[in-house]
């Protein structure tokens, strides 16, 4: 049988708009680790993005436990937020998990960030689950795993 394709998960990329707003909401509200920060101009981000001339900005931080959220400006391309529906085909938001959703609620309330729900017991009732909106209209998914170790 041949091996599968798929060795494991890597990360997620999330193109922004504003890359310190962007940041100040995943590391500064949500707690993420910054692991590495970088620019790219060379023929590699180029080749592999189809762009020409381009000017990557990246920040990868780290979720907690060792999986990575990569944020990505074009500096030199027009970014476009774009309206996404929930229900929508395609990446529509990232899920985290969190200590407390009750608590991670309240902070981010506090902090100004645009909630949608408070937390509510998922219909198989394992989790607590909220969404938030990060600066770039990105769903953010809060998972509160109930009966789990904290």
């Amino acid at each position: 049988m041949e091996r599968p394709i798929v060795a494991g998960y890597r990360h997620t990329g999330i193109i922004v708009k504003d890359m310190d707003a962007s940041v100040k909401f995943y590391r500064d509200i949500l707690g993420l680790k910054v692991v590495q920060e970088f620019s790219d101009n060379t023929d590699y981000i180029n080749v592999i993005t189809g762009t020409k001339n381009c000017d990557a900005h990246f920040f990868k931080l780290d979720c907690g436990d060792g999986t990575i959220l990569e944020l990505l400006e074009y500096r030199n391309y027009p970014t476009e937020l774009i309206p996404h529906k929930i229900y929508g085909a395609g990446a529509c938001h990232v899920a985290l998990r969190v200590y407390d959703a009750e608590e991670a609620y309240e902070r981010l309330v506090k902090a100004g960030v645009t909630v949608l729900s408070r937390p509510v017991l998922s219909s198989e009732k394992i989790a607590k689950v909220f969404f938030c909106m990060d600066p770039n209209k990105i769903r953010v998914e809060m998972v509160e795993m109930v009966n789990m170790p904290k």
